[in-house]
């Protein structure tokens, strides 16, 4: 399964193909940039073959450089590492692949906390201050701004008054709660994984 935590934190970095194969990292101990296409692309013939669409519209399959791509910029970002082998038949390296649990960890953490904090501080300043705003509903301005501009948004001209705020008090409140309990399920189920490739190791 998927690690669920990944999705909207790492897509801020990278792209989707890359997002999809650090979650197939994070379901294998170690693994070579050609298993991963063939995961990827028999993920896709299953999508296809359930789309009623035409052939010209099916989802196109993805090239092994495309995930070669996505696994440098893991590397990249320390979130993967590899470890290279040289096949004794062909003399070629073979590189193998796995999630750097840690650092992953720290970025879902900081991206998560910093979210947070970033609430936490619109929180207090909806608390602390008497918002005024327009009909339209511009940005809202506080009472000594309001003041100034003599009452009136600047933006349009239209009276300001004096904005209730309980509303948004409550959604920010709900939205930071939502978020704590994201983190910390996040952080359990990655541990989770180590746990079972930490077995898989040892078995």
């Amino acid at each position: 399964m998927p690690y669920s935590q990944l999705d909207d934190v790492i897509l801020k970095l990278t792209d989707e193909v890359t997002v999809q194969v650090l979650n197939i990292l994070l379901e294998k101990r170690e693994i070579i940039d050609e298993d991963i296409v063939n995961i990827l692309n028999e993920g896709l013939d299953q999508e296809n073959q359930e789309t009623e669409a035409p052939e010209e519209n099916n989802i196109p399959r993805i090239a092994l450089k495309e995930v070669r791509k996505s696994l440098y910029k893991l590397n990249e970002r320390s979130l993967a590492r590899y470890r290279r082998v040289r096949d004794k038949e062909t003399g070629y390296f073979v590189y193998y692949w796995s999630p750097i649990w840690e650092r992953i960890r720290d970025l879902i953490v900081s991206r998560r906390k910093q979210t947070i904090k970033k609430l936490k501080q619109r929180l207090d300043y909806e608390q602390r201050n008497l918002l005024y705003v327009c009909e339209e509903g511009h940005t809202p301005v506080t009472f000594s701004d309001a003041f100034e501009f003599g009452f009136l948004c600047t933006v349009c001209g239209q009276e300001l008054a004096q904005k209730e705020n309980a509303e948004t008090i409550a959604i920010l409140q709900t939205k930071i709660t939502e978020l704590k309990k994201i983190l910390k399920t996040g952080l359990e189920e990655i541990e989770g994984i180590e746990e079972r490739m930490e077995k898989a190791v040892n078995s």
